[in-house]
């Protein structure tokens, strides 16, 4: 048996396989606009998040290092006699403290590392650390580290971040 021969397509005849296959894969300018519209509604609201998400890395950062100071400070006050208690005030300097005989608050700058500073122009942090002897009982120091960022800013726009610990005298 021989095959019929195939057709042959003149220059000017129209495939209509092809033209059939050729438009269902096709996009037409109203579907791509409409597609451009979605994906850039799309992309203005996640636009919208970064601040955001910016402003909470950077809170979360914050409340990470007052923690890491605040930690510290109660460290040194435990590490030390109560009659001879030490406060780092700086790099090579330290506040001396009786436990049962101080009674107040005293303020103390940090850097963006957490290491105490002198030096204002340098901080980040301030801390203000106050002392109540024998509360809640004789023989207890309740200490309270109130932490504040940034140090720079005016105290009612800080964020500030309260540790309390008690200590033996």
């Amino acid at each position: 048996m021989t095959e019929p021969p195939l057709p042959h397509a003149s220059a000017n005849s129209v495939n209509p396989v092809h033209s059939v296959r050729s438009s269902a894969f096709a996009f037409s300018l109203v579907e791509v606009v409409l597609a451009l519209g979605v994906i850039s509604f799309a992309i203005v609201g996640i636009m919208g998040l970064f601040p955001v998400a910016m402003r909470a890395g950077l809170e979360s950062q914050r409340e990470t290092r007052a923690n890491h100071i605040a930690r510290m400070i109660f460290s040194d006050l435990a590490a030390s006699p109560p009659t001879n208690a030490m406060v780092a005030t700086g790099p090579d300097s330290f506040t001396n403290l009786v436990l049962s005989n101080f009674s107040g608050s005293l303020t103390n700058l940090y850097d963006n590392a957490g290491l105490p500073t002198r030096d204002p122009a340098a901080a980040a942090f301030a801390a203000k650390i106050s002392i109540r002897p024998d509360t809640p009982a004789t023989g207890l120091a309740h200490i309270e580290a109130v932490i504040s960022a940034p140090a720079a800013a005016p105290e009612t726009n800080r964020s500030a971040y309260t540790f309390v610990t008690l200590l033996r005298q």
